[in-house]
């Protein structure tokens, strides 16, 4: 009996060294990092090449740069384009397909601002070859179009301070005082042509130009103009207008004729092909966060604009396209946790699916004979590439074969889960099981919240999930209330509620796969970032279920943020009013509140430079957890902004939130 007992152990030894060997990899962050990002596909006027970007991890750097390359439609090598030191982006062909520009900064780093952004648009031959310098802008060049000829370019760059030597002298002296509010800086149009490089204004004024797309033929441009400017003291302009409108320009310049007087949203203009209309999109309430948007058409002769997607429930998001013959546009929205491509009838009728397929199609494009489309594509296991299919979306063809080092790995399993809220409304989320996964055996479990809270999680490659799974944890991935992609009337169900119905949402879902026997309701961990922190910083004030938290960029108190944010008005939208007009609501949803009741161990990490959500919020929810004797760890990042960019970084924040995991779950 005992030789007998001995060969079965033997023989089990020998199946788990068999079973271990035919297992892939574990991923790790630095597997993750290695991983090639591709995206931008456009194809060129001929059809016959697509340019794109790559973007990979430079080591030695300590940043990840992106480059452009070509591949042939009909497949092949991708060829590498760009070389420059510090990468390239927005590639865009000529209209002749000979040539491709992009924007790249080439210029040797300014001692007084090293991180300052100056990129330039350059040209190089569709050939390959040296690439030649167009602008030279004291300012970074933000976007750029080609004329429908090919003999100009118009782009955008912030203006120079008519003041500027005074500045510089303040500067120098050091009497640089900032006053805000005022001083600001606008953006605007101007025009260069190829052949002799001189350059002109197009646009003027107190506002800011964004988006410039030529009239077919040539003589106009159709902007995107906003009221808000910039400081001196901010390297990128702030985005966060929300009244903007249509106008268009004589390209030689002149009086701008604006289109639309929307109080909210208009953005993306797109010229069809005969130049009589405009497509762009539109929300009306510039106060909402979660305002619907919309696809609209103009007469750019002046006829009200039409609404072409008031029927569909949800977004529309994206710059449209429109079909050669002028009856169809394609545009993006969303379905649960799938992204899709919308075919949209001019001639009425609801917005129609384009792919059959599930998973995240991205930066879709359109052949210029309308009968291809090419797109960056991914799913749950795996990063994304380039692939073509026609204009129904079917026949999908891969093009690009980048991180093949994909298949060594074991990925996890992602599954589309659904539950029901103590309400009754229906929740849907991701459930990424553990590597290795064994049903009927429970596993540590983390509940990971997205940011927004106006975001989703989507059936799409994320890293950390797979870093958690190949860890052995369960990661439960939801879309409570306020995400996006379920439609209008979902995505502002937490109004003045966020904490409330949405906490229940969560608590639902892992209530869930607790039932279901996946999650081992002693082993439960939370984590999430900006709102997704503040998720975190609330749940662990409302429940001691989880027996560890990790909070990135967390609000703690709503009423500081008010006045730290560079997004102020999201809490006037969210939270139902001001500070001094919804105190009661603005406390009543603050973790601070309820700090006193958090026993949970948690590890905070904020980036020192973010603006979002300033590291103070952080640091007040870190002090008062500390005075009062709970475990918790801050972490702060140098340099770092809302995310943390930086690889380095990266790869020590993805290895403290495991370690911290593993001690508290494992």
């Amino acid at each position: 009996m005992l030789k007998r007992a001995a060969l079965v152990v033997v023989l089990c030894v020998v199946a788990c060294a068999f079973a271990l060997a035919s297992e892939g990899k574990r991923l790790t962050v630095e597997d993750a990092l290695a991983f090639m990002d591709v995206s931008a596909p456009q194809w060129s006027p001929d059809g016959k090449l697509l340019a794109f970007t790559v973007t990979e991890w430079n080591r030695k750097e300590d940043r990840r740069d992106t480059h452009i390359y070509i591949v042939p439609a009909t497949g092949g090598e991708p060829v590498r384009l760009t070389n420059g030191e510090r990468g390239e982006s927005a590639p865009q062909w000529s209209p002749d397909g000979t040539r491709i520009a992009f924007l790249a900064n080439r210029d040797a780093p300014n001692p007084s601002a090293p991180s300052a952004p100056r990129n330039q648009i350059w040209l190089i031959s569709a050939r390959g070859g040296e690439a030649e310098k167009l602008t030279d802008e004291e300012a970074t060049v933000t976007q750029f179009r080609w004329s429908p000829d090919g003999r100009q370019i118009a782009y955008i760059v912030r203006d120079t301070p008519k003041d500027k030597a005074e500045r510089d002298k303040q500067k120098k002296e050091k009497f640089d005082a900032i006053v805000v509010d005022s001083n600001f800086i606008y953006s605007h149009i101007w025009a260069i042509n190829l052949a002799d490089h001189k350059k002109r204004r197009v646009t003027d004024g107190t506002f800011t130009a964004s988006d410039p797309q030529w009239s077919p033929d040539g003589t106009q441009l159709a902007f995107v103009a906003g009221k808000m400017g910039a400081q001196e003291s901010s390297f990128t302009d702030i985005s966060e207008d929300r009244n903007t409108d249509i106008y268009v320009v004589q390209a030689t310049g002149g009086q701008a004729r604006q289109l639309t007087n929307n109080p909210g949203s208009d953005e993306a203009p797109r010229w069809s092909r005969d130049g009589k209309q405009l497509a762009y999109l539109a929300s009306t309430d510039p106060m909402s966060w979660a305002e619907k948007t919309d696809l609209m058409l103009l007469d750019v002769g002046g006829d009200t604009p039409r609404n072409l997607t008031g029927a569909y429930e949800d977004s529309i998001n994206g710059p449209p396209k429109w079909s050669p013959d002028g009856q169809t546009l394609y545009a993006a929205g969303a379905t649960g946790v799938y992204g899709q491509l919308l075919r949209i009838a001019l001639n009425g009728g609801a917005p129609q699916p384009v792919f059959e397929s599930r998973g995240a199609y991205n930066a879709v494009d359109l052949s210029a004979d309308g009968q291809m489309l090419a797109f960056a594509f991914n799913d749950a296991k795996a990063p994304s590439n380039i692939w073509i299919a026609n204009a129904s979306g079917q026949d999908a063809k891969q093009l690009t074969f980048f991180n093949p080092q994909v298949k060594e790995f074991t990925l996890a399993d992602t599954e589309v889960t659904k539950w029901t809220a103590p309400d009754g409304l229906e929740i849907e989320g991701l459930l990424v099981k553990p590597v290795g996964y064994v049903a009927g055996q429970h596993y540590p479990t983390l509940l990971y919240i997205h940011g927004g809270p106006y975001g989703q999680f989507s059936f799409g490659w994320n890293r950390n999930a797979q870093l958690y799974a190949a860890h052995g944890y369960a990661v439960l991935m939801p879309n409570p209330r306020g995400s996006t992609g379920y439609g209008h009337k979902f995505e502002t169900a937490n109004l003045r509620d966020w904490g409330g119905k949405d906490f229940q949402d969560l608590m639902a879902g892992v209530d869930e796969v607790v039932k279901r026997g996946i999650a081992d309701p002693a082993r439960l961990g939370v984590l999430g970032g900006s709102y997704g922190g503040f998720m975190t910083f609330w749940t662990i004030t409302q429940t001691d279920r989880f027996k560890c938290a990790i909070g990135h960029a967390g609000i703690s108190d709503w009423y500081g943020f008010f006045g730290q944010t560079d997004v102020p008005d999201l809490m006037a939208y969210g939270l139902g009013g001001l500070p001094w007009t919804a105190r009661e609501t603005y406390a009543k949803w603050s973790p601070m509140t309820y700090v006193d009741r958090v026993k949970t161990p948690i590890m905070i990490t904020h980036g020192e430079q973010d603006r979002r959500v300033p590291i103070q919020q952080g640091e007040l929810y870190y002090r008062a957890l500390k005075r009062r004797g709970v475990e918790a760890v801050f972490v702060r990042y140098p340099r770092e902004p809302h995310s943390i960019s930086e690889p380095n970084h990266q790869i020590d924040l993805a290895n403290r939130q495991l370690a911290w995991l593993d001690k508290h779950l494992k």
